[in-house]
């Protein structure tokens, strides 16, 4: 698809409303200010942002302290909403999650929860430590994840999940528990920060102060969130159809574990990547978040593989970042300037600064002979600069 030859705010990809095209753009310039906060952790980010969009579940792999409890919260307070979040033990009682009885309905012969400000009614949840709870938990979340339904006396209550993250350090062995790692459809290994990038990790920690651009404010709307979730099922998969065909039959052959619903339910991620990249026909470039729906561990590295061989490129995540056009790197970053206001704090103005250089280094190294665009951005980044304090 050529991408639109206008210039500036204007700019949109055919086939979605502006409506759409600001959510999408939002969606990612959150992404980026949230990692202005963490190292290492631009894969996260990514299948967070294809999560929310495909509202579809994530599982979060690796040991303690990682940051995976921030991350989350970071990333879901630009949402306009604060993830329900809770460790889990064995020990954990299912009121903990779904709330106590409600005594007053019980008195009245009625037996209902009081889930305000529990599970059922959070858009986003995070579940750390989730394969530690038992068995009356676990059974509920089967119902919660795959249908959003909770029983609630005497029937079942739809629910606004959106996508429920769990974090443990390693998938169950335990089979009774394998139908319920099934439905985290996308699998992530969060590792400690590795010794070559021990100075960026503290490199934070040693400068001055600065703001925070993702805060707690709200950058997009849990209205625009879902009606993403909808336009969805509008993505044209049929030209990466017989891509997805042949890589699914291709792991199937090498022995990869898949259960009818990872297959079913991938094409989703197919159609939320080409929806990220504001794109309504997929391509096979769009089969990259494929690389992290594999059921068992032993295959991850098969499944990252095949899924590059297929998609064309060695480093998919990487390579849809860089294959971001012009048009699309400077209306991301003007969307970084919208978010400062008319009055920005300089804390606030400095950390935008520093997302607006990324992005410019990203122009400057793809599209470098792009002189329109590489103009645009310095007058974006001049502009910024004019709401520091002299």
């Amino acid at each position: 698809m050529t991408a639109p030859t206008t210039s500036g705010a204007g700019r949109a990809a055919p086939g979605w409303s502006p409506e759409d095209i600001t959510a999408i753009r939002t969606l990612r310039a959150l992404g980026r200010s949230v990692e202005l906060h963490f190292t290492g952790r631009r894969q996260a980010l990514d299948l967070l942002e294809i999560a929310v969009v495909a509202q579809e579940h994530v599982l979060l792999l690796g040991p303690p302290g990682t940051g995976k409890t921030d991350l989350v919260s970071r990333f879901a307070a630009g949402l306009g909403t604060r993830p329900f979040v809770r460790l889990l033990t064995r020990f954990t009682e299912p009121a903990e999650l779904f709330g106590p009885m409600d005594v007053a309905a019980f008195r009245e012969g009625r037996i209902e929860t009081r889930t305000e400000g529990m599970l059922p009614k959070a858009s986003i949840a995070f579940l750390d430590e989730v394969f530690q709870a038992g068995s009356p938990i676990l059974n509920t979340l089967l119902t919660v994840m795959n249908e959003r339904l909770f029983h609630d006396g005497p029937g079942p209550v739809e629910l606004p999940l959106i996508t429920l993250i769990g974090a443990a350090n390693a998938l169950p062995r335990d089979p009774s528990l394998l139908a319920f790692a099934d439905r985290f459809l996308l699998r992530l290994h969060i590792a400690p920060v590795a010794d070559s990038r021990l100075e960026d990790l503290l490199a934070g920690h040693f400068a001055p102060p600065a703001g925070d651009p993702a805060g707690d404010q709200q950058w997009l709307t849990e209205k625009a969130l879902r009606r993403l979730g909808g336009q969805v099922d509008r993505v044209d998969l049929s030209p990466a159809a017989a891509a997805y065909h042949a890589l699914i039959r291709d792991l199937l052959g090498q022995g990869v574990t898949l259960s009818d619903r990872r297959i079913v339910r991938g094409t989703r991620l197919v159609a939320a990547a080409a929806l990220r990249d504001e794109r309504v026909r997929a391509e096979p470039r769009d089969l990259w978040p494929l690389r992290h729906f594999w059921s068992d561990p032993v295959h991850e590295t098969v499944v990252a593989e095949t899924v590059g061989r297929y998609a064309g490129a060695a480093d998919l995540q990487e390579a849809a970042v860089e294959e971001q056009p012009s048009w699309q790197l400077i209306a991301e970053a003007q969307q970084l300037v919208h978010r400062l206001g008319p009055a920005p704090t300089a804390a606030a103005t400095e950390a935008t600064l520093r997302a607006l250089n990324v992005l410019r280094l990203r122009l400057e190294r793809r599209h470098p002979r792009d002189e329109a665009a590489c103009a645009e951005l310095s007058t974006i980044i001049t502009t910024t600069l004019e709401f520091l304090p002299r």
